[in-house]
């Protein structure tokens, strides 16, 4: 579901849906939103309304990925190609920028800090659990996204793979934490929003290269 075109009234549902549980779930937790609450915070006369749509939460939290990567994607290709045509598709912080800026610019450009606290919610709870996002499978909205992580994955590969993942994964929640505690901050406490990004995109590029830690074996 894109919004390029005007949608119908079924879309339009959907989407406030979407819109609603993202908000629900990034404040209090996947867990603790029923799907009545859902509908109600939707505007929805229907308690079924999510039933109804998307049969039950596991596939909402899908839906909800699957729409926001949707519009990230262009970015990202754009993002992507320019920096093919530079010769720069080595560059670690280049290659986080694909990843990461599309997520900075909802915040920036449209306080879109619910779907970053949503992602903090599902890394602390759900992907632990096994629920896949849609970078983990081939999703059309994820090509680009898959592989700029590719990239990333090639650049760092003395990590080796798991250690790579388990990295990627601790980068992206030190990302999602900056944000949404620079949304909290008063303006006296904070740094500018575009200069907390170049901050955030370097500490990332300094954790993700540093090398292996190796335990002793000894306390």
């Amino acid at each position: 579901m894109g919004l390029q075109q005007p949608l119908g009234k079924t879309e339009r549902t959907k989407l406030a849906l979407m819109l609603a549980a993202e908000r629900l779930f990034g404040d209090l937790g996947i867990d603790a939103v029923g799907l009545r609450a859902v509908s109600e915070a939707a505007g929805q006369k229907n308690n079924n309304a999510v039933q109804y749509h998307f049969g039950d939460k596991m596939n909402l939290l899908t839906s909800i990925f699957e729409f926001r990567e949707g519009l990230f994607q262009p970015l990202r290709q754009q993002m992507l190609e320019q920096a093919e045509a530079q010769g720069r598709l080595g560059d670690l912080r280049g290659l986080l920028r694909v990843c990461f800026e599309p997520n900075f610019r909802l915040y920036r450009d449209q306080q879109g800090i619910s779907y970053l606290k949503l992602h903090v919610a599902y890394l602390a709870t759900h992907r632990p659990r096994g629920v896949r996002h849609p970078v983990d499978y081939d999703s059309p909205n994820t090509v680009i996204f898959r592989r700029a992580i590719a990239l990333l994955g090639q650049r760092l590969a003395f990590l080796g793979e798991r250690r790579f993942w388990l990295r990627l994964e601790s980068a992206g929640a030190m990302f999602l934490s900056a944000l949404i505690q620079h949304s909290a901050r008063t303006e006296e406490r904070n740094l500018p929003a575009d200069e907390l990004f170049e901050d955030v995109i370097e500490m990332m590029a300094a954790a993700l290269s540093a090398p292996p830690g190796h335990h002793s074996g000894t306390d």
